[in-house]
Order: C-alpha cells, then sequence, then structure tokens
C-alpha cells in the first residue's frame, strides 16, 4: 500500500527518514521505485510516486515531495495552507535564500516555489547535514514579507 500522508519531522518526512537504505524506504513506501542518476555520479534518485529520495553511499541523504503529495507540519497541509511554510520559516529562525530555494538550516529543509509564487517549482525537501555548505556563501538571509 503506497503512502498517503508525509510529515515533517525531524531527520526527514515520515515515514522516510534520513539515513534509511533503499530497502527501508522501499518497505515505507510500500512500492519498488523507478531510479535514475543524480547530478553528483555518487547518487542514485529512487522516485516512489509523488517522493523522491536521493541515494549516497547506501543511504537516504535528500527527501523531496511535490504538491500532489500530503505534507502535514503539526497537523496543517503544507501545500494547501499558504501560513504553513510561513510557519517552518518561522519555526527554524535562520532562513537563507539562495538560487531560488529558501534553506532552513536549523530544520534541516528547503522550500521552493512558495515565496515567489511559481507553483510549477512547488517542493520540500528534507537534506541531510552539510548539503547545502557548498553554497553557504552565496545566500542571503530570507526575510518574510507579510
Amino acid at each position: 500500500m503506497a503512502v498517503s500522508e508525509f510529515r515533517i519531522v525531524p531527520g526527514g518526512i515520515h515515514p522516510l527518514l534520513l539515513g534509511m537504505d533503499r530497502e527501508q524506504t522501499t518497505r515505507m513506501m510500500g512500492e519498488e521505485p523507478t531510479t535514475s542518476g543524480s547530478r553528483l555520479p555518487s547518487e542514485e534518485v529512487l522516485r516512489y510516486g509523488d517522493a523522491r529520495v536521493v541515494m549516497r553511499d547506501g543511504r537516504a541523504v535528500e527527501i523531496s515531495l511535490v504538491p500532489s503529495a500530503k505534507v502535514l507540519f503539526e497537523g496543517k497541509p503544507l501545500f494547501d495552507d499558504p501560513s504553513v511554510w510561513r510557519d517552518l520559516v518561522t519555526a527554524d529562525g535562520d532562513p537563507r535564500e539562495v538560487l531560488g530555494f529558501i534553506v532552513l538550516p536549523r530544520l534541516r529543509l528547503t522550500l521552493t516555489g512558495f515565496h515567489d509564487g511559481d507553483e510549477s517549482q512547488l517542493a520540500v525537501s528534507a537534506f541531510e547535514p552539510g548539503r547545502w555548505d557548498i553554497l553557504e556563501s552565496e545566500m542571503r538571509p530570507f526575510r518574510l514579507l507579510r
């Protein structure tokens, strides 16, 4: 049975958690993934319907979801309620922006398409520590406009 709901939690987007191996992610998702290469030759991308899991060295280093997935933060639907992404930015306390992404380093999440109204880019991703460090010098503080 495929997953019908995801929750943003520390360390991932439940039931998918960073560090899981391929067998664990497949068991949690209830389906076999399609696979493809990544921008980095050491990585593999597993696709499970609405979810994309980037694997490196046999473990999940990034988990991404798009609007067709039901993603909740504190019981509220991220893609359906515009206040939810703002709650995530506030909860992080140190939001940054780079290359069209809002990077939430404390929550280890990225958001895209929310702040600029580009619905074709809407997505949320959980990432392992260090994954965005290479772009840190290019990041600028992100401020919510009310």
